[in-house]
Order: C-alpha cells, then structure tokens, then sequence
C-alpha cells in the first residue's frame, strides 16, 4: 500500500512540476516578448521624436550655403552664394549637440563623401582621402545611409560600432536640395546607461533577464548599458535551438538596423516551479512516513488475530477439525474470532457425523455387495438345476409329455434363463464396484467386430420388424479394448434399442473418429429419453417408461455396467440428444496407437470406478 501511495504522490509531483514550469515558461516568454515589443517601439519613437531637430538643422541657411558652395568649388564653376564661415557652420551644427553627449562630434558632409566642418571630438584624424580607422565609419558608407530614398528627408540611425570600451552609431539626417541630396549632418551618439530603463526591465521581466542591441546582420551585440558584447549571446551553443538552456525573444527597432535581444535562463525560470515541488516532495514524504507509521501500528493491532485466524482456518482445511482462535483484539476481530471457532466447531462435529455415514455406508455397500454375491451363487445353482430338469422332462426321460406339458417346459425354460441373467448382471456389477474386473485390451477393427455383433442381433431385430443397418462402418479405425467387454456393452447398447423401438423403426451404428478416439454412435427411433434424465439412464436399478405400452424387462443394470465397462477401457458412454426423436448413446473407445497399452494402465484401471468414487 504504501508503495502504491508512493508511486502516486510521484506521479502526482512529476505532473505538478510539468504543469507549474510549462506556465512559467509560457509566461517569461509572453513577458519577453512584449517587453522586446516596448523596448523595440520605444526605441525607434525616440528617432522619431528627435527627427524636427535635425531637419530644422537640415533646412538651415548656413548648412545649405555651405554645401551649395562645396558643390560649386567641387564643378569648377561660380559659387552661387559665399560660402558662410567656419564659425557660423560651426554654430549651426551646435544647436545639435546635447548635454548629455557632450564631445560627441556633428559633423557636415558633402553627398560625394566630404567633410565640410564639425564641433565636438575631431574622430577622423587623417585625411577624406585617406581610409578612416576601421572603428568609426564614415556617416556616408552604404552601411549608415542604406535605405534613404534619394528624396528622402527621414532621420536615419546608423549600424553600432566600437570605440574603445564604448558603444556608438550615427544619426544621419540628408540634406535636401530640389529633391536631392546634397550633403549629410551626422551626429555621432552613444549608448549611455539608463538606471530608468534597467528599472523598467526588470520590473517587466525580472532579475534573471538579460537585454541587448545587436545590428541586424548580428556582427556586432552591446549591452542595454553600453558595452560591447563578444562573443555575441546568440553564438553560445546553449542560447538557440529546440534545447536551449535560455529562453530569449527579439524584435526589430522600425526605421533602424538595430534588434532589440531580451532572454532569461531556463533555470532561473524553473527555480521557482523547483522550489516549490521540492517542499511539496517533503510535505508528502513526512506525510507518508507518519501514514506508513500510523498504518503499521494499527496494521499490527488488526493483521496479529487476522494471522492467527488465516492459520487456524489453514489447519482445519488441512484437516485439523480442532484448531481454535483466540478471541482477542478489536470488537469485530474478537467477534470474527468467536463465529469462526463456532463454525469450527460446527464443522468438527459435521465431521465426526460424516466420517461415521460414511463408514456405516461403507460398511452397508460392503454388506450389499457380499450379500448379493453370496445370493447370486445360491441362486444360480438351484437355478442350474431347474433348467436340467425340464431338459431331462423335455427329452422324455421321466416319460412322454404331451404338447402341452412341452408349451410349460419352454415357459419354465425361458424364465430360467431370464433369472439367471439378471443374476449375472448383479455379479458383473458387484465385481466392478469391488474392483475386481479384468480387463485385458487388445487391437480390434471396429469393421470385423460390429459385423459379428449384428449377427448376434439381427433375429431379435428381425422379430419386431426392425430395420438395423450400419453407416459408415466400412472403417479402418482399430480400437484398443478388451473385445468380449466391448461386445457386452454393444449387445447391452442395442438389446435396449430393440426392446424400445417399436415395430417398423431403425435402429442406426455409425462410426466416426473424434481426435484419438473412435466414436460409436446408437440411435433408435423409439420414445427417446428426456434430457434430464440424460445421466439417471446410468444409474443402477433404474428404469425410464419410454413407452405407455412398452413392458418393463430386466432390473436396470445394463447402462450402468456398460458405463463403468467403457471407462474401465479408457473410454465413455453417454446420452445425447437423438436426431430422429429417439434414444442416442455415443460410446468413445481410445484408438489403437503406438504407447496405448501404458496409456491405459495409466488412466483406463481407474476410470473403472469414477462413478464410484
């Protein structure tokens, strides 16, 4: 029981724990996904926002006459307006730098990649001409301004780039002159720490989260403070695929080649579901020790006198009528004890009554079957000397008889006969009953003996106009049995399918084989025999009326011998329900086969007395 118990507490805490960390999970990752989304939006409403400054800056007189004026000098041809000085482009250029970025250049360029001025950080430190360092692009490479339309007035945010332990973009905004574009203001920005947005990050998606910017191409990733990132999270094996060890979503800033990367470890998302099946685990294993505990004290105080009575009520199965049970324990248990040993008691003395039947029956049956021995002798030999009388008297030794004495001999004759018969059949059964039947088996082919028994038959069939023929006894089948007991249970079979047929029926021998064994069939068109009476038919001294006019001969025991006959050779005899209205008794016999003799030593001396027994 316990066991049980454990097994389902288990089943209980691997379902609890599947249920708790899938909610979690799918609850991280709504969470992720729509602070990816916030951050994604929020970022890229930021370059909008900040787009009036810088096309106010774009649309300033100076930036544009600066620019006309380098297009000009760059044709070869008459400046259209003087070019303003390097202080006033300077303080146009400063309306665009912020307190907060303090150094960060703003810087002008020509369309064909020209630097006209800037203010702030002078970060190009050699010529236009000559390859500007690696780690600060040029505000006009296609990687800044890819995607703005040659009419286009919109803010463009450049790729992240590093300088040094920090983390920079461009802000590009083009300079348009009748729907061209002359030159570009870029502004060099950083990304700086935000405490408020940390803040909101975690308020959004806990302490475990972790946040970053990474260009669209993923060859550069900064933290949401600024750092560089390397190598990036998504090349840890760990990150991505149908494994993964970290939960993470992403989005993309709009109007910007940036993606916003937010993740968690998986772990830090199952700690809590782990924590808490961990003290549900302990609440049910203290709870199921004190059970086993509870269970086992109060399974001793019941299971002690439940032992006691399983063990009293083994000995008297085994025969021990005097085993007794100690009324002790709970009310029930001691009120089970006193029923059980009061039905001990009962059982002990049915016993003792029946074992004493029993014997008397024994006894009685012993007596019975010597009494009707010792009768059937003494009968037989005054029986013996009636019949040599009326031989002597029938042959004229005592003097002539006339027809009529004669007719009287033959009456006596014919009596005589009959009681000696019934005397036979009483010895034939108190041998079998007693055990005392030999039985000595050998081959026999049913074809050749059935041809020997109809002609045994055939003139009593023939006297009542019976039809008596044979179906399918052209077989080969050979039956392993002792021939004069078979031809007794055979002569018993159809003496008794002559006597209840009436004059005109048929009585039907067939032969068929049934797995090892060799089935004979006999079948009468007489009265028949109710099926309930299917098995009494086998009894001794019993007789059925299977006709209102049909006298009774005999005292009922050709069935019953030719049964124990039958199973004595290893076979059976019974009655079955007849096709044409009549009485049907199928007889098995055990083909002859290889092994058949140890077969029926084995089985066949015993069967003699299973009715018996």
């Amino acid at each position: 029981m316990t066991g049980v118990l454990v097994t389902v507490l288990t089943i209980a805490l691997v379902v609890t724990y599947t249920t708790l960390a899938r909610t979690a999970i799918a609850t991280v990752t709504d969470r992720l996904t729509r602070a990816t989304k916030n951050f994604a939006a929020l970022g890229s409403a930021n370059v909008v926002q900040q787009r009036t400054r810088y096309l106010a800056a774009s649309r300033d007189s100076v930036i544009r006459q600066s620019l006309a004026a380098a297009v000009d000098t760059a044709a070869g041809t008459s400046s259209r307006s003087h070019a303003p000085t390097a202080a006033a482009l300077r303080g146009a250029l400063e309306t665009l730098a912020l307190p907060t970025d303090s150094g960060m250049p703003v810087e002008l360029w020509t369309a064909d990649g020209r630097r006209l001025g800037f203010v702030g950080n002078d970060v190009r430190t050699q010529s236009l001409l000559v390859e500007e360092r690696s780690e600060v692009p040029n505000p006009t490479d296609p990687a800044v301004v890819a995607g703005l339309a040659p009419t286009s007035d919109s803010l463009r945010m450049g790729p992240l780039y590093r300088e040094g332990d920090r983390v920079h973009f461009w802000m590009v905004m083009p300079v348009m002159e009748k729907r061209h574009v002359i030159g570009y203001i870029a502004h060099q920005r950083r990304i700086a720490s935000n405490p408020t947005m940390e803040r909101t990050l975690r308020d959004l998606s806990g302490d475990s989260v972790s946040m970053y910017y990474r260009n669209l191409d993923g060859n550069f990733w900064a933290t949401i403070s600024g750092r560089p990132v390397s190598p990036s999270p998504a090349s840890a094996p760990e990150r991505v695929g149908d494994q993964s060890q970290v939960l993470y979503r992403e989005e993309r800033m709009a109007g910007t080649p940036l993606v916003v990367w937010m993740d968690v470890p998986r772990g830090a998302v199952l700690a809590r579901p782990r924590a808490l099946v961990r003290d549900l685990a302990g609440l049910s294993l203290v709870l199921v020790l004190g059970g086993t505990l509870a269970s086992f004290a109060i399974g001793r105080r019941i299971a002690r006198p439940l032992g006691v009575l399983t063990r009293a009520a083994g000995a008297i199965a085994a025969g021990d009528y005097a085993a007794r049970v100690p009324p002790v324990g709970a009310d029930e248990v001691r009120r089970l004890a006193s029923s059980f040993n009061n039905m001990a008691e009962e059982i002990e003395r049915s016993q003792a009554a029946l074992e004493m039947q029993t014997a008397e029956a024994q006894s009685a049956n012993n007596a019975k079957s010597e009494f009707l021995t010792i009768m059937s002798h003494e009968l037989r030999t005054p029986l013996n000397a009636i019949g040599g009388y009326a031989d002597l008297m029938e042959m004229g030794i005592r003097g002539p008889i006339t027809a009529e004495q004669r007719r009287d001999l033959e009456r006596i004759k014919l009596s005589q006969q009959h009681l000696l018969g019934l005397i036979s059949g009483v010895l034939d059964l108190s041998r079998i009953e007693s055990g005392r039947v030999a039985y000595h088996p050998v081959p026999v082919a049913l074809h050749a003996f059935l041809a020997s028994v109809d002609a045994l038959v055939g003139p009593q069939a023939a006297a009542k106009s019976i039809t008596l023929r044979c179906e399918h006894c052209e077989t080969d089948a050979t039956v392993f049995v002792d021939r004069e007991k078979l031809r007794q249970i055979m002569l018993n079979l159809l003496s008794n399918a002559i006597r209840h047929t009436p004059p005109h029926g048929t009585i039907t021998v067939s032969v068929s084989n049934r797995a090892d064994m060799a089935a004979i069939i006999v079948e009468d068109t007489g009265a028949g025999i109710p099926l309930d009476k299917h098995e009494q038919v086998f009894e001794p001294f019993v007789q059925l009326d299977r006709s209102l006019t049909q006298s009774r001969e005999g005292i009922g025991l050709g069935l019953a011998i030719s049964r124990d006959l039958a199973r004595g050779m290893g076979g059976d005899l019974v009655a079955e329900v007849g096709e044409r209205d009549g009485a049907r008794f199928l007889l098995t016999m055990p083909l002859a086969k290889d092994g058949a003799l140890s077969a029926w030593r084995q089985s066949g001396e015993t069967q003699a007395q299973h009715r018996h027994s």
